[in-house]
């Protein structure tokens, strides 16, 4: 006979909603305030390992770059020059829209990824091992099996009546 997962109470959830923001914490200050050998900063080292991590054979544009890196166009459309000048990235135009710019991670790029990935593998295992990899664990097992159940419970009983926010999936643009 198969065994329901019970559903966790609300103080529960608040529980394993702070085991989890403690862990992302602990991971965030350290990727933000460590320094890497590769000598990044954090928003190259994003959009840099954002660009190594794109699963289409597509280049990224800047403003698919922006949206997962979570910046505005602005700002990222200066990182991009700014790591181009330092022969990190390789921008090309769309031929067919104009407005379309095009970012390529380049070897120079990749290799300078390289010490950064491996600072930001360490700072998880660390966080991990500082927040007790079974706990996290089964943190993440609680959030990733109730989340639906979670987010009712939440909502249903929240007094501040905003509906919550929406989350965009990127665009993708045509190939130039």
């Amino acid at each position: 006979m198969p065994v329901m997962a019970t559903r966790p109470s609300l103080s529960e959830t608040y529980r394993t909603m702070a085991h989890l923001r403690r862990f992302f914490e602990s991971v965030r200050r350290t990727i933000t305030t460590e320094s890497t050998n590769g000598g990044l900063t954090p928003a190259q080292e994003f959009a840099l390992l954002t660009l190594a991590g794109n699963p289409s054979s597509d280049s990224l544009t800047i403003g698919d770059l922006a949206r997962q890196t979570f910046a505005t166009m602005n700002t990222t459309s200066a990182l991009v020059r700014r790591m181009e000048r330092a022969g990190l990235v390789r921008t090309a135009r769309s031929s067919s829209d104009r407005r379309f710019v095009y970012v390529k991670l380049t070897p120079l790029g990749e290799r300078r990824l390289r010490p950064s990935t491996a600072a930001v593998v360490e700072a998880l295992r660390a966080a991990a091992d500082e927040q007790g990899r079974t706990q996290l664990r089964a943190a993440f097992d609680v959030w990733f099996d109730n989340w639906g159940a979670v987010i009712k419970a939440l909502s249903s009983s929240g007094t501040s009546g905003r509906r919550p926010r929406r989350v965009l999936a990127p665009r993708r643009r045509s190939r130039p």
